[in-house]
This record gives structure tokens, C-alpha cells and sequence, in this order.
């Protein structure tokens, strides 16, 4: 059985859990590297570990997203020549 985006069942749920985990990484190191020095004013975004670290797994996150939407607009453009 196809759900969405012409992947199957397990196919699609696995590529919502990449999503999702990628972005939830990608969050949990903005908000370690904004709360980290919350005692003052010192914000670690500046800092090339983190700098990097975000980098990486921003583009990630970005080219899931972007898989994502061209495969939703491949299923939409497939259904409805099928109608």
C-alpha cells in the first residue's frame, strides 16, 4: 500500500523520523549553544564547533525538507495523471 509521496507505509514513516530527528537535533544544538552561557550575556553561536555543528545539520535538515517537497509535488503531479 502506497500512503504519501509514493513511498510505502514503512518507507514513509521512516522518512518522517529523519526529518523529525534531524530538525530536533538541529534545535537542541541552537537552544545548548543560546542557553549555555544564560549567566551573561555570552551567546555560543559565534563559536566554530557550534557554528559548524549547525551548519551540517541545518543542511541536512534542509535537503530532507526539500526531498520532501519535491517528492509530495511528484506524487500530486503522478495522481493526477492518473485521473
Amino acid at each position: 500500500m502506497e500512503i504519501a509521496l509514493g513511498l510505502s507505509g514503512k518507507r514513509f514513516n521512516n522518512f518522517l523520523y529523519a526529518i523529525q530527528g534531524v530538525g530536533g537535533v538541529f534545535v537542541a544544538v541552537f537552544l545548548a549553544a543560546y542557553l549555555a552561557g544564560l549567566p551573561t550575556t555570552n551567546v555560543l553561536h559565534n563559536q566554530p564547533v557550534v557554528r559548524d555543528t549547525l551548519g551540517v545539520v541545518g543542511a541536512i535538515f534542509l535537503v530532507l525538507i526539500l526531498a520532501g517537497v519535491i517528492l509530495a509535488a511528484y506524487s500530486r503531479r503522478r495522481d493526477r495523471a492518473r485521473a
